[in-house]
């Protein structure tokens, strides 16, 4: 039988098509606001090095593979980290392409903290979290981006890295509705979740605004205002649709997930592994 890892690959080029979709229609009905060098050097080297940071983050994979269900989910990741090793490094050639003579801006702690999602340790919080949420607002962003930007090397960058975070998508959503199927209760439990994620970047939005209007252009501060808050309606819209919820915001709903969360966090998802799923088959 084949697996949510088997049924997400074939299907790339048609679940790119469906994906970008949205964000093309989401960018039709935005302003047309124009991205250019050396106007928006400082948005695009912040933009980038944030980037970098997430990348990197993608070694932690090899921690998620440890709870893999088989083996085939195991080498997708493998192949992810592989992505996102190569993805840090288009990113940082990006960034010295558009900030050659200036340090690679830093994030602030709080910052990090708000917008880096807590992933879990059972196989699909990470798949719902990692790739069908963190994976989503990323691609948001560089499409947002490409769609704004007047530079032939960011925007052909851009858009061959995209053509992996969709995959990455693809297979967090089939991972999500895989589990759905046999356990309703997780669609309200992984909407609980993504509120947190949801609420947290609007929390951002808020505590940059003044920042991001003193320091980046005029078009630099209309398009962020933009994706914060037209993307995460689109977000909202197309993650409900993923879990089979109403797009509602819950504040009550949040934090029961939160608390289910932590409360089961030391006593699930020890035993599965691919190496058990592998020599069981």
């Amino acid at each position: 039988m084949p697996t949510p890892a088997d049924e997400a690959a074939p299907t790339r080029w048609r679940r790119q098509k469906q994906f970008t979709a949205a964000v093309h229609l989401q960018n039709a009905h935005m302003p047309a606001v124009s991205l250019t060098l050396p106007k928006d050097r400082e948005l695009f080297a912040f933009i980038f090095a944030r980037f970098i940071d997430g990348e990197l983050t993608g070694i932690a994979e090899g921690r998620a593979m440890q709870y893999a269900p088989d083996l085939k989910s195991a080498d997708f990741l493998a192949r992810q980290i592989r992505d996102e090793i190569r993805h840090a490094r288009l990113y940082k050639g990006l960034l010295a392409y558009v900030s050659p003579e200036r340090p690679s801006p830093r994030q602030s702690w709080l910052l990090k903290q708000v917008t880096t999602p807590v992933s879990g340790r059972l196989w699909i919080e990470h798949c719902f979290l990692d790739k069908a949420v963190g994976e989503r607002w990323v691609h948001y962003l560089m499409q947002m981006l490409i769609a704004n930007t007047k530079d032939a090397r960011i925007v052909k960058t851009l858009r061959a890295i995209a053509r992996d975070e969709v995959t990455h998508i693809a297979f967090g959503e089939a991972q999500v509705k895989t589990s759905l199927a046999a356990n309703r209760f997780m669609a309200a439990y992984l909407w609980g979740l993504y509120l947190r994620v949801d609420y947290a970047l609007a929390l951002v939005h808020r505590l940059t605004r003044a920042l991001v209007r003193r320091r980046y252009s005029i078009e630099a501060t209309e398009l962020l205002d933009m994706f914060f808050r037209d993307y995460r309606e689109l977000a909202l819209q197309e993650v409900a649709g993923l879990l089979g919820v109403p797009p509602q915001r819950s504040i009550w709903r949040l934090l029961k997930s939160q608390i289910i969360y932590w409360a089961r966090w030391p006593f699930v998802g020890w035993r599965q592994n691919p190496e058990r799923a592998f020599r069981a088959s």
